[in-house]
């Protein structure tokens, strides 16, 4: 049986020392690439730049600073226009003119995950629960291996497979 706090920080501490090169979005869906950006082919033989790793979340996040709310998921929610500006301020906030490395992870319950950043920064993904339902995934974009996912509030099986 799966311990899924223990499989979560095995999976995520390939991002603890590396900083965040990347912030973008797809619809209401946050992505960050961690690690130098690189160019690499996808299956579907399209090229795309990214980190070394992608994470994708689908479901409820916060990012604050110093105890401070700067963004969340609920800014994601409101209209493709406050997504952009939203996507925008983050951007701006982790990088181009800061580094912003991850500096530890630390897991709760139900697949609950925070980024500990530096500079006072800390991202929290809060899974939706919501079974077969995909809440977050990590992965290495320039890799075939399969995609760690969680999947209403737990590790997809198929990832482990």
């Amino acid at each position: 049986m799966t311990n899924t706090k223990e499989e979560i920080q095995r999976r995520l501490s390939a991002l603890v020392g590396l900083d965040i090169s990347s912030v973008s979005y797809a619809a209401d869906m946050l992505t960050l690439h961690f690690g130098p950006q690189k160019q690499y082919t996808t299956r579907r033989g399209t090229l795309l730049e990214g980190g070394a790793w992608a994470l994708h979340i689908q479901c409820g996040w916060r990012l604050e600073q110093n105890g401070q709310l700067l963004a969340s998921y609920a800014d994601f929610s409101v209209s493709e226009d406050s997504i952009r500006f939203t996507a925008h301020r983050i951007h701006d906030w982790l990088m181009p003119s800061h580094t912003t490395t991850v500096q530890g992870i630390d897991v709760g319950d139900m697949a609950t995950v925070t980024l500990i950043l530096s500079r006072g920064l800390r991202l929290t993904v809060t899974p939706h629960g919501v079974e077969n339902e995909e809440d977050w995934r990590v992965f290495e974009p320039d890799s075939d291996a399969k995609h760690f996912v969680i999947e209403g509030g737990k590790v997809d099986p198929w990832s482990l497979s």
